[in-house]
């Protein structure tokens, strides 16, 4: 694990991407417009350390509708092997094993690595807690009314049940624990953190399908 740095997630911190680009001192990657994926990814370095070694390039594992471009995350390779179970896939076949930094321009040219995950846009936060880049408490996952009732998971259930929002909680929170489990997070503080945020987040939608299914039975 990196020791740890400043944090530069705050609560409305967004998107996540620009967080990791920022620890990794580099600009966003994009994908030049191209139907297929390009071996190398060029960005412009913001400073001379805590540099990435690859760029992943994520896309959903299973079939969730239109295709979607892949997301773009800068890592870096010792990093994430150390930090989590499942290996880094291999590059591309056309791409360079290494980086190439460029002296003069401060460009940095990374190898493209393709990752399948069950929930790419909840990767990039994700990373920030599994790499160790951020401390990993509730307050970024659940709102704050919701954190008060922390550590009685059945109190914050019942506070979250009558949250608005709740849907695309449930959705987020339901993707990063299973790329939690998809990825094999080393960090047990994570673990533990996104199941019981998983956990209380189901809870709360069970409650308030019972709520609304107890409604229509009055009426």
């Amino acid at each position: 694990m990196p020791s740890q740095r400043p944090s530069l997630l705050t609560p409305d911190a967004d998107p996540h991407d620009s967080v990791l680009c920022r620890h990794f001192n580099v600009s966003r990657p994009t994908l030049p417009p191209s139907t297929q994926l390009p071996p190398t990814i060029t960005v412009r370095t913001l400073g001379n350390t805590h540099l990435p070694t690859h760029i992943l390039a994520v896309s959903a594992s299973v079939d969730q509708g239109p295709p979607m471009p892949p997301l773009l995350f800068p890592i870096e390779a010792t990093i994430y092997s150390a930090s989590l179970r499942a290996e880094l896939p291999p590059p591309l076949p056309t791409s360079p094993t290494t980086s190439a930094f460029n002296h003069h321009t401060g460009m940095l040219t990374l190898p493209l690595v393709p990752l399948y995950v069950p929930s790419p846009p909840t990767l990039a936060l994700l990373l920030l807690f599994a790499l160790g880049l951020e401390p990993v408490p509730p307050y970024h996952l659940l709102p704050p009314p919701v954190v008060e009732e922390f550590p009685n998971s059945a109190a914050m259930a019942q506070v979250l049940a009558r949250t608005s929002g709740l849907t695309a909680l449930f959705r987020r929170n339901e993707g990063l624990w299973k790329n939690v489990l998809a990825l094999g997070v080393r960090e047990q503080r994570v673990v533990e953190v996104v199941g019981m945020v998983w956990n209380v987040t189901a809870e709360a939608r069970k409650l308030r399908i019972r709520t609304a299914a107890a409604a229509d039975a009055r009426r």
